[in-house]
């Protein structure tokens, strides 16, 4: 069997391994445009704020010699000829019998009047977008990140530790509107703002001008002057090429595929954030662009094109973490948002509880949980603190995925001791159980 895979990211990887694992003669044959791959693709933003270095956060080992995968770097994919099951790259010709794209998703830039491409900078899961990063920042003082996503907080903690004078921070509505509800949002944006940064929320941007040294940012109210503009406006779905070769493309932007990862063409298999996924709890179809879903993805669509469509896949639950000055942030599930705009009838709590007895210290934990009251279960949960709670997620996470009632969750055991502390999210699931009566 000859198994071509487009993209050597996180989905890339997994399926090469996957269909390596399943068929120890499959003849695999990785493309990608980039010239280094095997390398932890979130982590190029700490490496600039001075955390570990470019060699770091390349996995160990040679996974693609040690598989037995041909990789071709520096090589576009530019056309894939369905009716003769062959791709062109580099200008060769390569048969397949089956085909995985695994191209992942690009910048997406906001259309706001007076960009010019000058000193306005942006960056992907491709680690050259971060070395470039790296010689840029030492040049500069002042900067405006445009966005307040993953990658925009990512940034802001950057240039932060890189002790630049001016760190604006420019939101439209509110801080990862995606996997935070605004009154959860609204503890983040204290914890932005005391650590110097400025955010400005709500924004309207009206234009960006060049000057000789300087960016100009007119907004309704007053004008910025910064060195430069970080772009974090979002991303989307890179389907070029499944769009240039009649692949059917979904309603999301994503590359339509079945729960088995399989495209309008049955040897041609999709995975991570170039595929439009469906919500576990809802079914409503979505995209979720976070590499721990590109992996779980394309280790799926390998396993079904090698076992013939045996897994399927049930589903995304907005799974979420990340660093914020000194704080944890942890989500699942629906907000309180979407559920409403999805029709359930929400019940939620949001509280602050700590999980050491006050004269033992601990820091404060606030949550919000969402429940169903139809159903009386647990259907999201969003966490902030400077206490590691990725248990507790992870907990959150099997309830609302296995839909455990609240009374039964209520009852589980956990166990306390004055030096490990207790389960701060307890009470919020009594408070529930509360309200629903």
């Amino acid at each position: 069997m000859k198994v071509c895979i487009i993209g050597a990211g996180a989905g890339g990887r997994s399926a090469a391994g996957r269909i390596r694992q399943l068929n120890e003669n499959a003849q695999i044959d990785v493309f990608s445009t980039q010239n280094e791959i095997g390398y932890a693709p979130c982590e190029p933003p700490f490496v600039l704020r001075g955390v570990g270095n470019w060699t770091d956060i390349f996995y160990p080992g040679n996974f693609f010699e040690q598989s037995k995968v041909n990789v071709h770097l520096n090589t576009e994919v530019t056309d894939i000829i369905r009716r003769k099951k062959q791709i062109i790259a580099g200008g060769e010709i390569y048969p397949y019998d089956k085909l995985i794209l695994c191209q992942g998703a690009v910048p997406s830039i906001a259309p706001i009047p007076g960009l010019d491409g000058k000193r306005e900078y942006t960056i992907s899961s491709n680690i050259a977008d971060g070395k470039a990063l790296e010689n840029i920042i030492p040049e500069y003082t002042s900067v405006a990140v445009i966005g307040a996503g993953a990658i925009g907080i990512e940034m802001i903690l950057t240039f932060a530790s890189r002790n630049y004078k001016k760190v604006y921070m420019l939101v439209r509505r509110s801080i990862l509107r995606a996997f935070l509800d605004d009154d959860m949002s609204d503890k983040l944006e204290e914890i932005i703002r005391d650590s110097g940064v400025e955010l400005i929320l709500p924004v309207n941007i009206e234009s960006i001008t060049s000057n000789t040294n300087k960016k100009t940012i007119c907004l309704s109210d007053r004008e910025l002057e910064t060195d430069f503009v970080f772009l974090a406006t979002g991303a989307r779905s890179n389907v070029e090429l499944a769009r240039k070769s009649n692949l059917d493309i979904g309603e999301t932007g994503g590359i339509l595929v079945d729960e088995y990862f399989q495209t309008s063409d049955p040897d041609i298999y999709a995975a991570g954030d170039c595929v439009e996924l469906w919500d576990y709890i809802t079914g409503s179809k979505t995209q979720h662009l976070m590499v721990t879903t590109a992996g779980r993805t394309g280790d799926l669509a390998a396993t079904n094109l090698i076992s013939g469509n045996t897994i399927p896949y049930e589903g995304i639950l907005r799974t979420f973490s990340i660093g914020v000055f000194g704080h944890q942030v942890y989500t699942s599930g629906l907000t309180e948002r979407l559920a409403c705009e999805e029709g359930f009838d929400t019940v939620s709590v949001t509280m602050s509880a700590s999980a050491f007895r006050p004269h033992l210290g601990g820091n404060l934990v606030h949550y919000k949980l969402i429940a169903d009251r139809r159903t009386a279960t647990l259907i999201g949960a969003q966490i902030i603190s400077k206490e590691m709670m990725r248990g507790t997620i992870n907990e959150m996470t099997l309830a609302i995925t296995e839909k455990i009632p609240l009374r039964k969750l209520a009852l589980l055991e956990s166990p306390y001791s004055p030096a490990t502390g207790m389960d701060p999210i307890a009470g919020g699931i009594r408070a529930l159980i509360n309200k629903l009566g």
